[in-house]
């Protein structure tokens, strides 16, 4: 997989057509899941149901204000519960959707906060948790499709999509050297450009309402990853984000250097003044 072009390519899609999603391709998505690399060891399922009536017994249930998009086939991620597990159902997810993009498949995740009513009504008999669900199938174009602009919970509007949802923030606002007050230079000549190109593949990763609530600190060799918990974003669904956004960085430094471990959750031999803003917490580290 080249993943920094696949994670360049994709958008969320929110329309979708009607064509099946042929078996062989759920099948791919089923065996690539189950193979990739976890942050942290749980137990971790992933349900595919594809039939004409599971975007209806979805509705209302998944989905921002219940719309899953009529999508003709949908993913449910199961997880145990543990400390971290949606961070880690996020980073899995985001490589599944990644996945789905090289297959020539568009995706939408959708928010699940309502894990025994998704259960029930996809018929789901685990005492795993939902930790997400997403909408994916043959996306239509752009510009066939609407456009949901959401400007706040209570501000939503439709119209003709043109580009992607929402804009996202600059790469360059989401990285710092050695501590929040000063912003990492991407132009400095001494600068790692494989980091850079990380920073870049994580701005782009999916995070409710584009709010990228993520921070990196690069400290040489070492990354330290700060999480901002808001009034707007629902917790699951900002550590949903944040895993997704941890792939594509680690994805992008993997690709590019050997022997990378992963990120790592425990922090507390950490003991450097990052200066972060109070609302910013670190919540895992990475060394090249």
């Amino acid at each position: 997989m080249n993943y920094l072009e696949l994670i360049e390519n994709r958008n969320s899609i929110r329309d979708f057509h009607k064509k099946k999603v042929e078996q062989s391709k759920i099948d791919e998505l089923i065996s690539f899941f189950n193979s990739s690399p976890k942050l942290i060891d749980v137990d971790v399922q992933i349900l595919v149901s594809a039939d004409d009536d599971t975007a209806s017994r979805l509705s209302g249930v998944a989905g921002y204000r219940g719309n899953t998009f009529n999508a003709p086939a949908y993913i449910t991620i199961l997880s145990e519960e543990k400390d971290n597990y949606l961070i880690n159902a996020g980073f899995m997810a985001e490589n599944l959707v990644l996945k789905l993009e090289e297959l020539g498949l568009s995706s939408c995740f959708l928010t699940s906060d309502d894990s025994e009513m998704i259960k029930k009504v996809l018929l789901i008999n685990s005492d795993l948790a939902v930790a997400t669900v997403i909408a994916f199938g043959y996306g239509k174009k752009e510009r066939d499709t609407t456009k949901l602009d959401i400007h706040s919970p209570s501000d939503v509007s439709i119209s003709n999509k043109a580009g992607h949802i929402a804009p996202k923030i600059a790469a360059t606002a989401l990285a710092f050297d050695s501590d929040f007050n000063t912003a990492y230079n991407f132009d400095d000549e001494y600068s790692d450009p494989v980091i850079a190109d990380a920073v870049y593949a994580a701005s782009l990763s999916p995070s409710f309402l584009n709010h990228q609530n993520y921070r990196f600190v690069i400290n040489g060799t070492h990354i330290y990853l700060f999480n901002q918990l808001d009034n707007v974003v629902p917790d699951d669904d900002n550590l949903l984000g944040l895993g997704a956004a941890m792939l594509n960085f680690h994805m992008i430094l993997s690709s590019k250097y050997s022997g990378i471990g992963n990120w790592r959750f425990d922090t507390s031999d950490i003991k450097a003044d990052f200066k972060n803003p109070s609302d910013y917490t670190l919540v895992a580290a990475l060394d090249i």
